[in-house]
This record gives C-alpha cells, structure tokens and sequence, in this order.
C-alpha cells in the first residue's frame, strides 16, 4: 500500500532513548528503591528527590484569577506585561544600545523551532555544536536543513577556531549563516564561554555579516542558573554598535527559571542595531506564531509577568532561586572533584544541570551504560559522551558516583 504521507513526512521515525531510559529508571527503582541513581532527569530535584516547585512562584499562581487563567491572550505575539517583563529579565543590568524584540513561545522550544524556520530555507544548512540537546537535529530535520557541526572543544577551551572555519565555509556556499550555540550552561556538558570567548564570537560574527546576513541563536534555557550574572550582562553588552547585517536571538525559557515545566512558556529575545530588522523580525514570528500554535497560556506569562515587575516579588524568586543554584554548585563540585581524584574523563564543565563523561564511541558508550545499569546508575547517552544530570541527585547520591562509574571503565 502506497503511504499517504508526504515524501517529507513518510520516512519520520524517532527512537526515544531518553524516556525508555527513564523509563527503566523509574521500574527499577519501584524495585531496588534507594539503591538506584536515577542520572537521567533533566528537571530540578530537591534532596529528598522531589520536583523542586518554588514557593515564591506557586503561591503567586494560586492568586491569579481564574478567568485570567481561562482566557486567550490578547495578541499573538504574548500578553504585554509579559514582553516588558521579559525584556526588564533578560537585559537587567545591560547598558544597550539596540534595539529589541520579543515574541512569546511555547518554552524554549517554541523559540528555537521558529527561529529556524524564519531564517533558514529547505535545503540549507544550520551550523550546530556536535554536543547538543537532541531536538536540535530533530527540527533540523523536520525543515529539510543540511546540517554540520562545529567541534565544541579545544583542550579546556571553546573551539573558536572550528566554530569560524565552518561559518566561514557555509557563508561561502550559501551566502548566509544561521549558527547555534547554548550558552551559559551548555546542555549537556555544563559549559560556559568566558567574557572573552564570547567577545571573539560576536567579533567574528560581526565582521562575516559584511558578507552576508547572520543570525546567531544562543539557546539561553539555562541561564537563570548560572552563577556568573555579572559576565551575562557584560557579554550582553558586546553587542552594542554591531553590524545591521548582524541579528543575535535568545532562546528564552521561564520552564527553567521558574522550574515550571509544564507552563510552556517561554520567548524569543531579538537583539540588532537596526529597527528595521527587529521590525521584520516581530512580524515574521509573530505570524508564525498564529500559524502553527496561535496563542500561549497566559496563566504562564500573567505569572511570569507578576514576578518580575513586582520588585518584592522578583526578589522573593531570586532569593528561593539562589539557594538551588549553591546547592547546584555543591553537587557538581562534589562530582568533578571526585572525577578529577579517580581519572574519569569528563568535557569541560563550570555550572548547570549536567555533567558529561567523555566516550567518543558510540558502541563503547552503550557497553559503559549497560555496566551502569547492572550497577543500578542510570545515565543518558549523547552524542560523544555520558550525561549525568546533577540537577537530580541529592548530594548523597553523587557522593562516590564519579568512582562507581569509573569502574564501568
């Protein structure tokens, strides 16, 4: 029988190794209880191992009105007290001299999947880092991009000169570059680019668009928990006095900073020295917006909203915020100090939810995981490495893992 889908959509299949991991992990633990680690959730946890749900930001939802939180938003771009908030959030600090633009998504998901498909055509390519959250390619593929991948690391260190020789060859063969990066706290390795890393890329970026346009992701989902505002705001200052030719778009989630998942919330953020580009940038996205999910939950942005120009709130929620991001910061640094003691190797890592073990092999990655589960230590696999997710284990959990894993070795 000759399929009805399209030849685009015919040949779609995704084997989602993530949830049938979790999904071992959590059968497991209805068995061996305790003794399993469970490495594999992408979400915050407290130490008793419970999704963290911050006071500050239910309590606030629980007075929102109910026909508030019923109703559609005004616009599909998102509600306006939405956008003002998120414009005070991101840029708090930044002295800028551009100009701005933000339209509201379904998480930060939303934000990735229509930058693609307003600045890329069927057939080009999308330059991505070659360790990177899955759905990247998974979307790459739903627009029929080609795709190459920039090598990530240079010993400790951003691999600078990768990243420019491969937006130099697509600018060469198509006249124009859409790259991604995902910082700070890249998923999954934990990396963040210093002030002068970043200040070399948007250089770079800089000079090629004399060349032709370019756009710059950065997948900015985690940097609510990041230790170093002060070097955001500083590296957020490097794009003042940039090229018109030159656009920058954060990919904003409030699912991480308000770790409210399940609100699927979140925005585009467009930076450019032209108004004219963030002009075209609103109406484009936001007409995507109409057209593939048409209206975000304003419950989400109302609550979003609230936090953030409240000041009492907004310190309410930085305060409560602020003690996960320590006890982050205490369970990486018990990890990586262990890991550095007993030699296994793992990338680069200064802050965020995951740590990734280096295994370059993908065969030797899947006998490595299979060793672990036998250990009951449950782990995701990506591509060149092992991610175990920090963000989910309870100190005394990570205590000891880093040698346990080794031994899988």
């Amino acid at each position: 029988m000759k399929s009805l889908l399209t030849e685009n959509s015919k040949d779609k299949m995704v084997e989602d190794t993530v949830f049938k991991v979790v999904a071992e992990a959590m059968n497991a633990a209805k068995i061996h209880g305790d003794k399993v680690v469970n490495a594999t959730l992408g979400s915050l946890s407290d130490e008793e191992g419970n999704l963290v749900t911050m006071k500050s930001v239910w309590d606030e939802y629980k007075d929102i009105d109910v026909k508030e939180l019923a109703s559609y938003s005004a616009s599909f771009r998102g509600e306006a007290d939405f956008i003002e908030a998120v414009e005070k959030w991101v840029f708090q600090g930044v002295k800028k001299d551009f100009s701005t633009g933000i339209v509201a998504t379904p998480g930060g998901s939303g934000a990735v999947s229509t930058t693609l498909r307003n600045y890329l055509g069927r057939g080009e390519t999308l330059l991505l880092p070659e360790i990177g959250w899955g759905p990247y390619w998974l979307m790459s593929k739903e627009f029929g991009f080609e795709i190459e991948e920039y090598s990530l690391f240079h010993g400790e260190a951003f691999d600078m000169q990768s990243f420019k020789e491969k937006c130099e060859a697509i600018m060469e063969k198509q006249g124009r570059v859409l790259a991604v990066i995902n910082d700070p706290c890249h998923n999954p390795t934990g990396y963040s680019l210093t002030s002068e890393e970043w200040k070399n890329l948007v250089d770079f970026m800089n000079e090629l668009s004399k060349k032709g346009p370019v756009v710059l992701l950065d997948d900015i989902a985690y940097m609510d928990f990041s230790n170093n505002r002060e070097t955001i705001t500083k590296s957020m200052e490097e794009l003042n006095g940039r090229n018109e030719n030159f656009l920058v778009i954060f990919a904003f989630s409030i699912s991480k900073t308000l770790t409210a998942y399940g609100l699927r919330v979140g925005a585009q953020v467009a930076v450019s020295s032209s108004q004219q580009v963030i002009d075209d940038f609103v109406r484009a996205n936001e007409i995507s917006a109409r057209a593939v999910w048409s209206n975000i939950p304003k419950g989400g942005m109302k609550l979003f909203a609230r936090l953030i120009l409240d000041e009492n709130k907004r310190e309410a929620l930085t305060r409560e915020r602020n003690f996960y991001i320590d006890l982050l910061k205490d369970r990486s640094d018990i990890f990586m100090k262990e890991a550095k003691e007993v030699g296994l190797p793992v990338y680069p890592y200064k802050e965020g939810f995951f740590v990734t073990i280096k295994v370059e092999d993908s065969e030797r990655q899947k006998e490595i995981q299979k060793k672990l589960k036998e250990k009951l230590i449950y782990t995701i696999l990506v591509n060149k490495g092992i991610r175990v997710a920090v963000c989910s284990l309870p100190k005394r959990k990570i205590k000891g893992l880093a040698g346990r894993i080794k031994e899988a070795f």
